[in-house]
């Protein structure tokens, strides 16, 4: 049996106060920057902040899990790969069965942002997310939690919601919009559970928000060269 993971409740609370003060201040952007570029590069920046403080609070748990990570990274590559397709199935089916309470102005989508340039600069985000996502919903409010009884599994369900609601400028306030990642949430927390390496779910993770970036950055030549 898998031993307890110690909880620090003092790293927990502050790891929780992430996304929470990540909204607020980001609620504020839209008052101070009348430029659309202005105020993606000041949430980029509050992303980095929130970023760095969920590495620095966890970098014991990272540091120890990677060293065992890299050992079958392949392996551990190809499974990732397999978790991001899964990923999009369970996106797939949980927005077909909510397709009647789903309007399109519900799911975001990249490409439909104004310039090439904003988008690309917009999408640096997708990439600092898994690490801080992973590292708050899936290790701090959860897998901590593990072997726990009850307990583990309500934090199961806990962070799944609020994964979902932490979408909530994502989807302009949608909660049904934010179902489909709730199920995306409760499936990373199942890899995490199984795998025990907190760096397969943030590989997994960034895998899947990465094809986002991809797509902006395509924007971005096409538009760079005028096709």
């Amino acid at each position: 049996m898998v031993p307890r993971p110690r909880i620090d409740l003092i790293a927990t609370g502050l790891a929780c106060l992430i996304p929470p003060v990540e909204l607020w201040l980001g609620s504020f952007v839209p008052q101070l920057f009348a430029h659309r570029l202005g105020r993606v590069l000041i949430t980029d920046v509050i992303f980095f902040a929130g970023f760095c403080g969920a590495i620095w609070l966890y970098r014991s748990v990272l540091r120890t899990d990677w060293r065992e990570f890299k050992k079958h990274w392949f392996v551990n590559f190809i499974k990732a790969v397999g978790g991001v397709i899964a990923s999009y199935a369970i996106l797939l089916v949980v927005r077909s069965l909510l397709k009647p309470w789903l309007s399109s102005s519900g799911v975001p989508d990249v490409l439909s942002m104004q310039t090439a340039t904003v988008t690309l600069i917009a999408s640096l985000t997708v990439l600092m997310a898994p690490f801080t996502e992973e590292i708050i919903f899936r290790h701090a409010l959860f897998y901590q939690w593990r072997n726990r009884g009850v307990l583990t599994w309500l934090m199961f369900v806990l962070s799944a919601i609020l994964f979902g609601l932490v979408h909530w400028n994502n989807f302009d306030g949608n909660i049904v919009a934010m179902i489909p990642y709730m199920a995306v949430g409760a499936w990373y927390a199942l890899i995490y559970y199984w795998s025990r390496n907190i760096w397969q779910n943030i590989l997994t993770h960034f895998l899947f928000d990465f094809i986002q970036f991809l797509s902006a950055l395509l924007l971005f030549i096409l538009a760079f060269f005028g096709i």
